[in-house]
């Protein structure tokens, strides 16, 4: 395989794939949305991280050229998606020893062969 990149690229593709793809069906995604947010002690719910967007849409149907009113829209849309994003809740469903090793050795092997072709020095030469 030392001799053969090509050989070691495809096996160390399909072994990084395998073991991401095993590690993938292990953890559970679940979302609790509407919890809100907490800033400087006061509750904001869920619902309130609508209103700069709202006001952002309204102030740009009202003034199409108000700057203003575009970064006021954005910065809406990305506290919306930042509270999406927060909601969000990864957990690692329950699996052997076994094949908890056998998915980092599946992972940790595939990227050590891929870094050996990807940074191999030209001409062959020791690294």
């Amino acid at each position: 395989m030392k001799n053969n990149p090509i050989l070691s690229l495809v096996i160390g593709a399909v072994m990084l794939v395998t073991g991401l793809f095993w590690l993938m069906q292990i953890i559970q995604v679940s979302s609790l949305w509407g919890g809100g947010w907490i800033v400087g002690g006061i509750q904001i719910s869920a619902g309130l991280t609508l209103v700069p967007f709202i006001a952002g849409i309204i102030w740009v149907f009202y003034d199409t050229k108000s700057t203003a009113a575009k970064i006021v829209t954005a910065l809406g849309a990305i506290i919306i998606i930042a509270g999406i994003l927060m909601s969000i809740r990864f957990y690692v469903r329950p699996t052997s020893l076994y094949v908890f090793i056998l998915i980092i050795v599946l992972i940790g092997g595939g990227c050590g062969l891929l870094a050996r072709v990807i940074f191999k020095k030209p001409g062959g030469g020791k690294r």
